[in-house]
């Protein structure tokens, strides 16, 4: 979002004001100059704002044109926001992981793959996840089609892992599919 302004030389309007306005000591050569700055930087900052504003979604568009008056405030606000957003990453990361479900309208495999994805982004964050509980959260998260098998595997006396239990369940979901 940057690179274009940048690139036509307006981003300063990001990090510098509008200049003052002149006054009545300015000599009228400095008040000519300081009109031009400010045309200037007014059509920059016009310039600037709506670059950012073609990259957003017609409902955040609406959201933001009514309380940002220049190209700062609302790189300020967005910034804001989305970096309030980043900061807690391993807290959307977790809340993803237990909000997932599982459905019986997709294959088990493509549903457990991406829920491994969730996994692996919070290890990448740096959180630890034990695998027997990760093993237990794939059982407890299978859809209500499978609820026989779910209690099969619950009442197993070895552990599986995360292996065993991707080929257990391979073999569960063609069986069934043959069925």
């Amino acid at each position: 979002m940057e690179f274009f302004p940048c690139q036509l030389q307006v981003a300063y309007v990001l990090t510098q004001p509008c200049p003052a306005s002149p006054t009545a000591e300015t000599s009228s050569d400095q008040a000519k100059e300081i009109t031009d700055q400010i045309a200037k930087w007014n059509d920059d900052d016009y310039f600037c704002k709506n670059h950012i504003f073609s990259g957003m979604s017609n409902s955040f568009f609406d959201q933001y044109s009514k309380k940002c008056m220049t190209a700062k405030d609302l790189w300020d606000t967005l910034r804001s926001v989305y970096q309030a957003e980043a900061a807690s990453p391993k807290k959307f990361l977790v809340s993803n992981y237990m909000e997932f479900k599982m459905i019986d309208d997709k294959d088990v495999s493509i549903q457990v793959r991406k829920f491994q994805l969730i996994a692996n982004d919070i290890i990448v964050v740096g959180m630890t996840l034990d695998e027997n509980f990760h093993v237990g959260a794939i059982v407890a998260k299978l859809p209500p089609s499978w609820k026989e098998y779910h209690n099969k595997l619950k009442h197993k006396k070895e552990d599986l892992t995360l292996d065993q239990l991707m080929q257990h369940l391979h073999i569960e979901e063609e069986t069934r599919k043959c069925d």
